[in-house]
């Protein structure tokens, strides 16, 4: 036996939860103990969903807070546990939706906490439903699972369900809780005797009114016939005559009775009673309640009554026996049950038959009053009815006909309730009948459901189908008549067994009406019916064709054993769709391969590690689902296997297992691998290789070798060595065969030059080896590789050298020195040795550290260094008393390679010197300009002063010409102050600057475009710009330059408005800066008389200025050790361009 298969299994999960609902539902209309109620529903949805916990929470009065009703995972204490509902909780958000809460990760998703009802314990994902309407719910239903899982759309809708059924409990308990306070003020109304009676007339309960008139006590009473309870003060009519009355009601009539009862010591009184039976459901009588009052003594019976209507379950009446029921009087519940105004039925502005009743359902209640009263019996009808608002309700009709004299039915009177809900369960029930019932009859497999005897409480279509009985002779049968006597017993074992254990299989043979025996599989599981009974629910399949497939499968692994056992250097194997070995055989299985006892019915992934399950699995279901033939190598126990695997098919073709062969080709792959590693590395190889026999010819060239011949390698196999090299290489060769023989030498590398096919000559170097063969011959295995353009480098190499030497030993004013990576001279040479007394062959050979002292080495020992890296530096030093500017550079062949370093050494004592005297000299001359510019000031001055006294004293005495050579004159002494002080800050350029520091040039321009805004708003100058570098400089100067600059370029811009881009971009180790205009331009031939003092392009009346602000740039630019350029042509605009080192 074992259990059912997955889709089994999950079909049986979907009946399972339609049969959960049912049963919860046929529950909700039954039950008594709510709280009993609620504990089986949450503990149903708690195993049904698989989760850790469930909650059913109560909402209070306030909406703010929770009482938490029911829990299911862990034991709480008997205290009423409160919770705070916040309003982003989950239960806070579940209460204010009608869909279901799902949170998958209570980690990650951002708004929910732990549940606060479940501080201490681990929970990660929940789902919620509100119980209740939205306008009034009544709390909160909720699953927990301690693990992260995604809740489906699937269980939202179960747990939606049971909430739905849950409702329904609630209300029904609300509405019993209703009827039971009701009951109880009637029960206990002193002026009423009450007794309440099973339908043969026992006692169930008696108030306390109706005690005093027996005499006995109540437990004395209770359990004995109505009748013959000991009654005071009776003239034995209530025995004589009570059996009557309780036999009456017991068939559905009101009695009307008249009794004469005394209390001790009171005279007796006349009673005035009534029988009258209470009917379920389905109009059978369960119970009679008897009631009696005093009718001698006056009583105001309006508030009685009122009271008695108040606590009806229902809408009190009393209607005309007329088609459209023209009300005489209903209770105040009119109004809750149908939304009309009491008044308004009475009054006949609305009819019950015509205008409230639905008009589908008037004729069967008219026939079914007039049918039921005809024998003066009561009667229970339900139908609908429409609401003053639309809605249309269910409700049942509990009443009685009134009579007249002549025996004529003129009257109806009685109860009406309304079972809407009931009825919205009822159809609800229905639904999810007919849904199972659907799925049950769509699978093409029987379904069944079976009790302890073995008789079936339900089937599906399907059974019927296969058997060919109709449903009613499956109904009338005897448990296990569908098989044979033979199989009762194995149907009874496996009956138990599910039972028992909960699941259970058996295969048997199901016997249809025409005698056939149809092989089938049965399995089954124990499940509990809405009834509460334990039933066996399962499917039932039809196994004909695969015991067929089977029987051919034990025929085709026969005739495969007997040739898997004859099978060499391997194993082969029958597998099925499960990849479950059904046979095995072969020399190998028990030696490098599981044992055949472990491969068969075993299932391969089952039995092999995953790397060669991995492997084989793709191939074996290939085989047995797609119907291919195909092999793969896989590793197993350190072997390498090449398996086969092919579909096997019976005689209509179709595949019922596959076959399998296995042979081990370890040794065989790993000469492959020796072999392609060989070849690859012959092929790939950038030398040449071949193979030349005792005879000296070629047994094998590879196509390197052959391309350096300009052959194809089948031209050269089976030539004659010899004839590619020279007589010279020949005898070196045989000189080493003969030395070989003799015993083991190393072979040295010699180089040759092959002959080509075209009559060239090839050099290369070659490596030789002597191998045996398997004849025991000796073949000679050479690689050859072109040395042509190492010989080439060679070449140049030398003829460089040799013009360097030159160079270096003619050098003049001065020292050249070549130096290998070990920093040593290979040659040196120049004036200075000479000058310095120095022999050059004292340098070659040597190093720099075994040349100079530990002072000067630390210092140029890194420039040597760096040259071999790739740097060009440039350095200064004193050695031998002479001041030296040296440059070290790498040196580089043809192919760009550094072979060697350079350093270049000129004696620059007598340069220096002169800079001294150089910067003497412009020392003086700048003191004389600042002295002379001074100078020059004081009595230029004087003459604009005496010039602007002239024009104010005897400016009225000038003619036109006088005022025309003023004018010149004062404009003239203007021109040479600007001048003069132009010439001042020319000078003072190196002297007066400030010391460089770090200078962020997107700060100064941004100081500059604010000084110059007054002009960049006049001109509606557009200037752009783009990131600029920061540098170390002067910031005043810096400043100065661009400003100057841009100045020019919104001056000179034409008549157009400027368009202005200032940029930065890295060249070469320092920044290039540029700002360039589309203005007027400059011709190519002015462009270096720009950066002249006093210098000017332009008339003064066309441009204003001194013509020295380019000349100051250049200063500033030369003083920050850069250039200054122009690039320009004429209207088309100029591009100034100066350079900075960068940092």
């Amino acid at each position: 036996m074992g259990a059912s298969s997955p889709p089994d299994a999950n079909l049986l999960a979907r009946l399972e939860r339609q049969e959960i609902v049912t049963d919860l539902s046929q529950r909700a209309l039954e039950t008594d103990d709510l709280d009993q109620f609620r504990r089986d529903a949450a503990a149903a949805v708690t195993e049904t969903l698989a989760t850790d916990y469930c909650v059913l929470l109560e909402s209070l009065p306030d909406g703010e807070n929770a009482v938490l009703r029911q829990c299911v995972g862990w034991e709480r204490d008997g205290e009423r546990t409160t919770i705070e509902i916040h309003p982003d909780s989950q239960t806070g958000r579940t209460l204010r939706t009608a869909e279901p809460v799902v949170v998958d990760d209570l980690d990650t998703d951002e708004g929910f906490a732990a549940p606060e009802f479940l501080p201490d314990r681990d929970v990660r994902s929940s789902l919620s439903v509100r119980v209740g309407p939205a306008d009034d719910p009544w709390g909160v239903l909720g699953v927990y699972a301690a693990e992260r899982r995604a809740f489906s759309d699937v269980d939202g809708d179960f747990l939606r369900r049971v909430v739905t059924v849950l409702e329904s409990a609630i209300e029904n308990e609300r509405d019993r809780t209703r009827r039971e306070r009701r009951f109880d003020a009637i029960f206990e109304d002193p002026n009423v005797l009450v007794g309440l009676l099973e339908p043969d007339g026992t006692v169930v309960d008696v108030n306390e009114t109706a005690m005093e008139y027996v005499d006995a006590d109540r437990e004395a009473v209770t359990g004995e016939p109505f009748w013959a309870l000991p009654w005071m003060g009776t003239d034995d009519g209530i025995r004589s005559v009570g059996r009557q009355w309780i036999e009456r009601a017991a068939t559905g009539e009101n009695v009307d009775f008249e009794v004469g009862l005394g209390r001790s010591g009171d005279e007796r009184a006349a009673f005035e009673g009534v029988c009258r039976p209470v009917t379920n459901d389905e109009g059978a009588v369960v119970s009679v309640v008897v009631s009696a009052r005093d009718g001698t003594v006056p009583t105001d019976h309006e508030p009685e009554l009122a009271t008695l209507m108040d606590n009806v379950p229902g809408m009190v009446y009393r209607c005309r026996n007329e088609r459209g029921w023209p009300m005489e009087f209903v209770s105040d519940a009119c109004d809750a049950l149908t939304g009309y105004d009491p008044d308004t039925l009475e009054s006949g502005d609305i009819e019950w038959g015509s205008d409230v009743m639905v008009q589908a359902d008037r004729e069967m209640v008219w026939e079914t009053v007039q049918r039921e009263t005809r024998a003066e019996a009561t009667f229970s009808e339900t139908y609908r009815i429409e609401t003053a608002d639309g809605e249309i309700r269910w409700v049942r009709d509990y009443g009685r006909g009134v009579f007249d004299d002549d025996g004529d039915l003129v009257a109806v009177e009685g109860i009406i309730a309304d079972i809407t809900e009931r009825k919205r369960l009822e159809s609800d029930l229905e639904q999810y009948r007919e849904y199972t019932d659907a799925i049950l009859d769509t699978i093409d497999d029987v379904f069944y459901v079976a009790d302890r005897e073995g008789s079936l409480q339900r089937w599906n279509q399907r059974l019927v189908e296969v058997s060919g009985y109709t449903d009613a002779e499956i109904a009338s049968m005897e448990p296990l008549a569908l098989f044979d006597g033979d199989d009762e017993r194995a149907v009874s074992d496996a009956i138990r067994e599910g039972f028992e254990t909960g699941t259970a299989t058996v295969e048997l043979a199901l016997r249809t009406k025409d005698g056939t025996a149809v092989p089938f599989e049965f399995t089954a599981s124990r499940l509990e019916d809405p009834r509460g009974n334990t039933v066996l629910a399962g499917i039932g399949r039809d196994i004909t064709d695969r015991l067929e497939r089977e029987r051919r499968l034990e025929e085709s692994e026969r005739r495969y054993r007997t040739l898997a056992q004859r099978f060499p250097n391997g194993a082969v194997g029958v597998f099925d769709r499960d990849l479950t070995y059904t046979l095995a055989e072969g020399a190998e299985l028990g030696e490098t391969l599981p044992s055949a006892d472990r491969l068969e019915e075993d299932r391969m992934p089952d039995i092999f590690p995953d790397h060669t399950a991995d492997d084989l699995e793709p191939l074996f279901r290939a085989a047995v689902e797609d119907g291919e033939t195909d092999s793969v190598e896989t590793a197993f126990d350190g072997r390498i296997w090449r398996v086969w695997a092919t579909p096997l098919r019976d005689e209509d073709g179709e595949i019922f297992a596959g076959l399998s062969f296995a042979q081990d080709v370890t040794e065989r792959v790993e000469r492959k691998k020796h072999l392609e590693r060989y070849e690859t590395i012959v092929e790939v190889v950038n030398d040449g290789v071949y193979v030349v026999s005792e005879d000296g010819r070629f047994t094998m060239v590879n196509e390197t070798y052959a391309s350096m011949l300009g052959a194809a390698p089948s031209d050269l196999v089976g030539t004659d060595a010899g004839a590619v090299v020279d007589d010279a290489v020949l005898e070196r060769i045989a000189e080493l065969e003969a030395a070989t023989a003799a015993g083991p030498i190393e072979w040295p590398t010699i180089e040759a030059d092959l002959q080509t096919a075209g009559g060239e000559t090839l050099p290369v170097e070659a490596t030789f080896e002597i191998l045996p063969t398997d004849d025991s011959a000796w073949h000679r295995v050479g690689v050859v590789r072109d040395i042509s353009e190492r010989k080439d480098r060679e070449r140049r190499l030398e003829e460089s050298e040799r013009r360097y030497r030159t160079l270096v030993e003619n050098f003049p004013e001065g020292a050249v020195g070549l130096f290998d990576e070990t920093l040593a001279y290979t040659a040196v040479g120049g004036q200075l040795y000479d000058e310095v007394g120095i022999a050059t062959d004292d340098r070659v050979g040597n190093s720099v550290s075994d040349i100079y002292p530990e002072s000067v080495l630390d210092e140029i020992e890194p420039y040597f260094d760096a040259a071999l890296e790739g740097e060009t530096n440039a350095f200064e030093i004193e050695f031998y008393g002479r001041h030296l500017y040296a440059h070290t550079l790498p040196v580089r062949n043809a192919d760009d390679e550094i072979f060697a370093g350079m350093v270049v050494v000129q004696d620059v004592t007598e340069r220096r010197e002169y800079q001294r005297k150089l910067e003497a000299s412009n020392e003086r001359l700048e003191q004389f300009a600042y002295a002379a510019s001074h100078d020059l000031q004081e009595p230029l001055r004087m003459v604009t002063s005496y010039l602007q006294l002239l024009e104010q004293r005897y400016g009225d005495a000038f003619d036109e010409d006088g005022e025309e050579f003023l004018a010149y004159a004062v404009d003239g002494a203007e021109r040479m102050r600007e001048m003069i002080d132009g010439l001042l800050e020319y000078s003072r350029i190196e002297t007066r600057g400030d010391p460089f520091e770090p200078v962020d040039l997107d700060a100064v321009l941004e100081d500059v475009l604010a000084d110059l805004r007054l002009r960049i708003e006049e001109t509606d100058a557009d200037i752009t710009t783009a990131e600029l570098p920061r540098v170390a400089g002067d910031p005043s100067q810096l400043r100065q330059v661009l400003q100057n600059l841009l100045s020019n370029a919104i001056t000179y811009s034409g008549d157009d408005p400027p368009r202005i881009r200032v940029g930065a971009e890295r060249r070469n180790g320092e920044w290039v800066l540029s700002v360039t205009d589309e203005g007027i331009g400059i011709d190519p031939e002015d462009q270096d008389r720009v950066f002249t003092v006093f210098d000017r392009l332009h008339s003064r009346e066309e441009y204003a200025g001194t013509g020295i602000g380019l000349a100051l740039c250049e200063r500033i630019v030369e003083r920050h050790g850069g250039e200054i350029w122009v690039d320009s042509e004429p209207g088309e605009g100029a591009t100034f361009s100066f350079t900075l080192p960068a940092r």
